[in-house]
């Protein structure tokens, strides 16, 4: 019972910083507990089809709204999630590299065609079945990554996966 109690109040926690309405100001934030947040908050979705192996880097604090940073995280783990047809893995890197902060987020799910790489960021574009996705996730992700001056990648193999990086840079 105790352990049960433990585990709602984490998930209780984790939701309220969610959930929060975003504050007028970006503030000093660890995308690494950004990440862990997230997780936490989405884990029935990928606990019984993915293995996530996480390899967090040292990152200094970034200047940000965090609320908004772990939505795209939560589109890129449920939609990587969504791609996994029955079991596979969700890698999750986090590093420095000079100025930059990097996460990426790989699949071993289906991977894009090329073809619809190009479309992902289109608002309404989905290539998801009738009553299954909006195709607003990638396009507000593509805004959210923008307004904090970074840039989302995507590499992707069809049959392999798929690797979003998003890159955002650490204010001097």
């Amino acid at each position: 019972s105790n352990e049960g109690v433990e585990r709602i109040k984490g998930i209780v926690k984790n939701l309220k910083l969610f959930a929060r309405k975003d504050e007028d100001e970006a503030k000093e934030s660890d995308i690494n507990e950004c990440l862990e947040s997230t997780l936490k908050i989405i884990w029935n979705e990928l606990k019984y089809k993915t293995t996530v192996i996480k390899d967090y880097g040292e990152l200094p604090l970034l200047k940000c709204y965090p609320q908004k940073v772990s939505q795209v995280f939560m589109n890129f783990l449920v939609n990587a999630a969504e791609e996994i047809e029955e079991t596979g893995e969700i890698k999750i890197k986090s590093l420095l590299k000079g100025h930059d902060i990097f996460v990426s987020i790989s699949d071993t799910g289906c991977g894009i065609p090329d073809e619809n790489l190009k479309k992902l960021v289109e608002a309404f574009y989905t290539t998801k079945e009738a009553g299954k996705g909006t195709g607003l996730g990638l396009s507000i992700a593509q805004e959210i990554i923008q307004q904090h001056h970074g840039e989302i990648n995507v590499e992707s193999e069809v049959g392999m996966g798929t690797t979003f990086t998003i890159q955002m840079p650490v204010a001097e």
